[in-house]
């Protein structure tokens, strides 16, 4: 069973911890103001997270350019708050985090919504997962903004145990997935949308382990007739790393099994996830 998620409510004077009887961070963040959020998973006992830099920046940067402070002014500040919260989890895992900031009604006030990581089954990794595709596509692309989780909530109720995610599409091309990038490798190739998507912080560390890895990566959206020609492909996510796609809406890709290129690129990523995480409390140079 889903464990409660724990809410925490930060103005310049307080933090407050909020009651939700709702067990998806979805359905809380409906009920919250709108505004910017981002979404991660933490690693070492609650002490680290990938790319932790760029998660916050996608609060505190569209807010500068919209004139908003907020409530914790300084980063810096910020992490010590996160990581005082997630100690408040009362078991060893490691959690799930969403952070929100209030755009709309509170301007500034931000929201941290926690809960005990459940990783994904291992078949889910092994054997790959069905996706389906939406016509729907973000308005802003360079924003998490929480009224595209409001907006899409019918294309999101298509998930389920036979299909693991929803791919957004534009004018004939898939672009991401609703909660995901996506990928795409044809003629060995590994590809990737490079406009219109949402630059995700796995993405980034995907597409830094390939090409370190000598692997020919290009920069364009997949075309839908063209769905047919590809040999391989994935997703991938910050709280769920790199999934394999072994079929998308009635087409089987590839052979219908993991291919070899989405195994090393999911084998490289475990592998180098610690040492990618950035500790949320820096130590201080000395």
């Amino acid at each position: 069973m889903q464990e409660k998620i724990l809410v925490y409510k930060i103005t310049r004077s307080e933090t407050e911890q909020l009651q939700f009887d709702l067990r998806d961070f979805d359905a809380i963040t409906t009920e919250l103001p709108a505004g910017l959020y981002t979404t991660f998973r933490t690693y070492a006992e609650r002490t680290k997270v990938i790319g932790l830099h760029s998660h916050l920046a996608r609060l505190y940067l569209p807010a500068k350019v919209q004139g908003i402070v907020p409530a914790v002014r300084r980063q810096d500040d910020f992490r010590v708050i996160l990581s005082d919260l997630l100690k408040q989890l009362d078991d060893g895992h490691e959690a799930r985090v969403r952070l929100i900031l209030d755009t709309s009604l509170e301007q500034g006030t931000m929201y941290v919504l926690v809960q005990p990581m459940q990783a994904l089954p291992d078949e889910v990794y092994k054997n790959g997962v069905r996706l389906e595709l939406s016509k729907s596509r973000r308005e802003k692309p360079s924003l998490k903004q929480t009224e595209f989780i409001s907006s899409s909530s019918s294309e999101r109720k298509r998930v389920s145990s036979e299909i693991f995610e929803i791919l957004l599409t534009n004018r004939g091309r898939i672009l991401e997935g609703m909660t995901s990038n996506f990928f795409y490798i044809r003629a060995g190739v590994l590809c990737t949308a490079g406009r219109g998507v949402l630059m995700g912080v796995t993405r980034q560390t995907v597409l830094a382990l390939a090409k370190q890895e000598g692997i020919e990566i290009c920069h364009k959206a997949l075309v839908l007739k063209e769905l047919s020609s590809v040999e391989e492909a994935f997703i991938t996510s910050s709280s769920r790393g790199v999934v394999p796609v072994v079929q998308i809406g009635a087409q089987q890709i590839g052979n219908g099994q993991v291919g070899e290129m989405t195994r090393r690129l999911m084998t490289l990523y475990e592998r180098e996830v610690l040492s990618l995480a950035e500790a949320i409390i820096e130590e201080p140079q000395l």
